[in-house]
């Protein structure tokens, strides 16, 4: 009797176990990186950041130029100052030179964060896009393809959301 209820036992656990095997969770993964550079409002957020950088790097450039024209000219002078003029002239200008080089570097550290914000502003504005795509497939678990080792191409669903981001944000504009 006691080796029939062991064996019944069994049994039963043994049947609970594996009907919890056959539970699927269906997985798909996403290119975040394609979708920021395919999509339509991406280019448009890239081309943007680009045009913002260009112009901020530009005046900077041009800041150099004048710095360079006025380090010329402190040099040019030099034989026609005393010491003590040449001297502070010097140090007037190292000084400029010190508040530049930390403007720059203000500058250069706003544009990557200003970057790093809008790209993440796009993201969240595209999750419920991504979210309702994952309900209408089915997807349980979104994997970003930079984590995927080996899968199935038709686990991709990276076109799917670049034509529906094509679809619903048509514009994007960064906030100055």
């Amino acid at each position: 009797m006691l080796y029939l209820k062991k064996i019944l036992l069994s049994l039963i656990c043994l049947i609970y176990l594996t009907s919890n095997l056959f539970a699927e969770n269906k997985v798909a993964y996403i290119d975040l990186d394609k979708i920021l550079v395919s999509t339509d409002s991406g280019k448009a957020l890239f081309k943007q950041l680009n045009n913002l950088e260009k112009l901020e790097l530009e005046n900077l450039k041009n800041e150099e130029k004048a710095f360079k024209e006025e380090e010329n000219k402190i040099l040019s002078t030099k034989n026609l100052l005393t010491q003590d003029e040449y001297t502070k002239k010097v140090n007037v200008f190292k000084k400029k030179i010190s508040v530049y080089q930390n403007k720059k570097k203000a500058i250069i550290d706003g544009l990557q964060k200003k970057r790093n914000t809008e790209v993440v502003r796009f993201l969240k504005m595209t999750n419920p896009l991504i979210e309702s795509i994952m309900e209408s497939n089915s997807i349980d678990i979104l994997i970003e393809k930079k984590n995927v080792f080996i899968a199935k191409s038709n686990t991709d669903i990276t076109n799917v959301v670049i034509d529906e981001i094509n679809k619903k944000i048509k514009n994007f504009k960064i906030k100055k």
